[in-house]
């Protein structure tokens, strides 16, 4: 295990991204990811946590204030620099894109081993997978397969000298959303190991 005391540039052994869409009637709960994410990260500071999170919880706005926090979770505190944005379309596979490759800079710039990224939503049954009340709509298990990889290409266009960096893995926290079938289907694809 790897880390220091600094949410600033340090040495972490897992970035761990939390792509979290809140805007539905499970925001409050669901939301008990971040807590857990603090503990850990107090418990073990070669773990970061990098966090985007579309909700409407009493936060860093009035509640009931639809909105996209981005912000990452070092050595159980959140980082000082926490961006407010409108709510951001969580079922948009650029959106989804944009985050793995964010994470995947961060764990370059922190010397990260690996990088797990967690989708955590209402989902929508074997049908589906991320689910936006505000947006799109759903997002299937090929655009999320897909965004993932979209990021991953971003990430090595943009940093060729660490163009073999991949996301080692995927959680599915969402409603269970048929997530042996999205899991599965995402790993057989794209990080060439069956479940």
């Amino acid at each position: 295990m790897v880390g220091t005391r600094s949410l600033g540039h340090a040495e972490r052994s897992l970035e761990f991204g939390i792509y979290r869409d809140g805007d539905n009637n499970l925001d409050d709960v669901q939301a008990g990811v971040i807590a857990q994410a603090r503990a850990v990260s107090a418990r073990d500071p070669g773990i970061e946590f990098l966090v985007e999170d579309t909700t409407s919880r009493r936060g860093f706005a009035p509640r009931h204030v639809l909105r996209t926090e981005s912000y990452a979770i070092a050595d159980g505190e959140l980082s000082p620099r926490i961006e407010l944005a409108p709510p951001r379309d969580m079922s948009d596979r650029a959106t989804l894109a944009h985050f793995v490759r964010h994470a995947l800079d961060r764990a370059q710039h922190n010397g990260a081993a690996q990088t797990w990224i967690e989708l955590v939503d209402h989902g929508a049954g074997d049908a589906g997978g991320l689910e936006a009340d505000h947006g799109n709509g759903i997002m299937t298990e090929d655009d999320m397969a897909g965004a993932i990889a979209d990021g991953v290409a971003a990430h090595a266009r943009a940093h060729p000298e660490d163009a073999a960096r991949r996301v080692d893995g995927v959680v599915a926290n969402e409603c269970l959303m048929g997530s042996l079938g999205n899991i599965s289907g995402y790993c057989t694809r794209h990080l060439k190991r069956p479940v």
